[in-house]
C-alpha cells in the first residue's frame, strides 16, 4: 500500500509539476498528454494497489512512454515545438491509441496459462542461487575484455555478448531481489554494488547509456517487486549524474566519434569522466527544460521519441508513403543461423530502411545506422493510426501470455526466465520492434534455449526440486 500511495502521489505532482513549467498552451494538448502519463502509469499503480504476484513486464514497458511520450510533450522538447500543433496533436493520438490497443487487449484478453512441461520445468540447478553472484563477475570481466582488448574474434563478439549479457542479467535479477527481501549480508551488497558500478562505468565508456540504463533499471525493479520499497537514496544520487551525462553525450560523441579519437583506457577514465561532465555543464542552449536549469530535467527533456514520431506524421502520408509493413518483413530472415545464411540481411536493416526511407541518411547510408523511431513511430510509418492501434494490441496480447504463463510458476523456469528477459527489454523503448524483438529472441536463445537442452541431455543436475522463488 505504501508503494501504491507514494506512486500514486509522485504522479500527481508529476503531472502538475510539469504541465505548470510546460510552454504548450493549448488545453486539449495539455490534457492529451496528462492522459498519456496517467495510462502510462496505470498498470504499474495497479500492480502496487492490488499487490499482484505478478513480475511486472508489461506494467514497466508502459511506464517507459511517461518519459518518452508523455514529458516529452508537455515539456515542449525543442524539436518538437517546430512541427506546430497539429503534427503535435497528430502524435499524442498516435500514442494514445498505441496505449488504448496495448491496455486492450492486456486487460481484456485473458488468456490461458500455456504450461508445458518444458516451459515450466526448471532449467537452472538449485545451487545456481549459491553462484548468481559468480554471473554478475563474468560479464563484468566479458565486458572489459571486449572492450579494452582484442582478444575476442569479430565474429564471436555478438553471440559471446548475448551469452553474457543474459547470463548477467538472470544473476543481477536474482541478487536484488534477495537483496529487496533483506537475504544479503552486507559484504554480499558491497560486491553487488561493485559489479553493477563496474559494469556501468565499462559500457557508458563506449557512449552508449541505453545498456548501463537496462541494468540499473532491472536491478530497481527486481529490488522493488521483492522488497515493496522504493530505494529513494540511489535516485536521488543516480538521476542528476545521468541527466549530467545525457546533456554532454552529444559533445563527447562529436570528439570521439566524428573527431576520431580513441576511447579512454582503463587508467584514463577519471580524465575521461572529468571531460564529460564539463560538457554536460556547459551544455545551456536548448538541453534544459522551460524554466529549469536542473540537470534531473535535461534527463527527461532528452528522453524523447515524441519529436520522432512528430517527424513521421508531418511527413507521412503527404511527403512519404507508408511504408505498409516493409520494416517488419526482416524479421523472419533473423530466424535463420547465419552459419546458415552467412549474407543474411543485418540486424539494423529495418532501422536502415527507416532512415532512408525518410532521408536521414542517403541511400547508400551506413549498414550500421541506429536512429531512434520507437515503435509507435514505425508502427505509424507502416500504416498510421491503424498500425499503432494493431501493434499496440500484439504487444498488449504478448505480453498478457507471457505474465498469464510465468505466473505461479517456477522462476527459472523458461516461462519465468523469459519473463526477467522481457523486464530487461522493456527499457528498450528508443528501439523499433524488429530490431527489438530479434535481439529479445537472440537472449532467449542463449539465457533458456541452451539449459533447456542441457537439462534435457543431464536431467540428473535437475533432480532436486528447484528452491521457490523468493518473495
Amino acid at each position: 500500500m505504501r508503494l501504491f500511495q507514494a506512486g500514486a502521489l509522485g504522479v500527481t505532482g508529476l503531472i502538475a509539476w510539469v504541465i505548470y513549467k510546460s510552454p504548450v498552451q493549448d488545453l486539449t494538448l495539455l490534457s492529451a498528454g496528462a492522459l498519456m502519463i496517467l495510462l502510462a502509469t496505470f498498470p504499474a499503480l495497479r500492480w502496487a494497489r492490488r499487490g499482484d504476484d505478478h513480475f511486472p513486464i508489461f506494467e514497466v514497458f508502459l511506464l517507459t512512454f511517461v518519459p518518452f511520450y508523455g514529458i516529452s510533450m508537455l515539456a515542449g522538447h525543442p524539436e518538437m515545438l517546430g512541427f506546430g500543433e497539429e503534427s503535435t496533436g497528430a502524435g499524442a493520438l498516435a500514442v494514445l491509441i498505441f496505449q488504448g490497443g496495448m491496455l486492450a487487449a492486456f486487460y481484456g484478453i485473458s488468456p490461458p496459462a500455456v504450461r508445458t512441461p518444458l516451459m515450466i520445468m526448471p532449467l537452472l540447478p538449485e545451487t545456481f542461487l549459491r553462484y548468481a553472484q559468480t554471473g554478475l563477475w563474468l560479464n563484468t570481466a566479458f565486458i572489459y575484455i571486449n572492450g579494452f582488448t582484442d582478444w575476442i574474434p569479430n565474429d564471436l563478439r555478438l553471440p559471446l555478448r548475448a551469452t553474457f549479457f543474459g547470463l548477467g542479467t538472470i544473476a543481477l535479477y536474482v541478487e536484488m531481489r534477495r537483496w529487496g527481501a533483506g537475504r544479503l549480508g552486507a559484504g554480499e551488497k558491497f560486491a553487488v554494488s561493485l559489479a553493477l558500478s563496474a559494469q556501468c562505468i565499462l559500457l557508458v565508456r563506449e557512449l552508449y547509456l541505453i545498456v548501463s540504463l537496462s541494468l540499473l533499471l532491472v536491478a530497481a525493479l527486481a529490488y522493488v517487486s521483492s522488497s515493496r520499497r522504493i530505494p529513494w537514496l540511489p535516485f536521488v544520487f543516480l538521476l542528476p549524474a545521468l541527466g549530467l551525462l545525457h546533456s554532454g553525450k552529444a559533445a563527447m560523441r562529436t570528439v570521439y566519434w566524428e573527431g576520431g579519437q580513441a576511447l579512454p583506457s582503463l587508467e584514463d577514465l577519471p580524465g575521461f569522466f572529468y571531460q564529460w561532465a564539463e560538457a554536460g555543464l556547459d551544455s545551456r542552449d536548448s538541453s534544459e527544460l522551460p524554466g529549469s536549469t536542473s540537470l534531473t530535467g535535461r534527463l527527461f527533456e532528452r528522453a524523447s521519441l515524441f519529436h520522432m514520431l512528430c517527424f513521421v506524421i508531418d511527413r507521412t502520408p503527404e511527403k512519404e508513403p507508408f511504408l505498409a509493413g516493409e520494416s517488419y518483413i526482416y524479421i523472419p530472415s533473423q530466424l535463420i543461423p547465419s552459419f546458415l545464411w552467412p549474407g543474411k540481411p543485418s540486424s539494423l536493416k529495418s532501422n536502415v530502411l527507416l532512415a532512408i526511407h525518410y532521408k536521414l541518411v542517403p541511400d547508400d547510408g551506413s549498414a550500421r545506422v541506429s536512429i531512434a523511431f520507437g515503435m509507435v513511430s514505425e508502427s505509424f510509418a507502416n500504416f498510421g493510426y491503424w498500425g499503432c492501434a494493431i501493434m499496440g494490441a500484439i504487444l498488449g496480447l504478448f505480453y498478457s501470455m507471457v505474465t498469464a504463463a510465468a505466473t505461479g510458476a517456477p522462476q527459472f523456469s523458461a516461462v519465468g526466465l523469459l519473463s526477467i528477459l522481457l523486464g530487461a527489454w522493456s527499457f528498450q523503448s528508443e528501439q523499433i520492434f524488429a530490431t527489438w524483438f530479434i535481439s529479445l529472441l537472440q537472449a532467449t536463445a542463449v539465457v533458456i534455449a541452451i539449459p533447456l537442452a542441457l537439462r534435457i541431455i543431464f536431467p540428473a543436475t535437475f533432480r532436486r526440486p528447484a528452491p521457490p522463488e523468493e518473495p
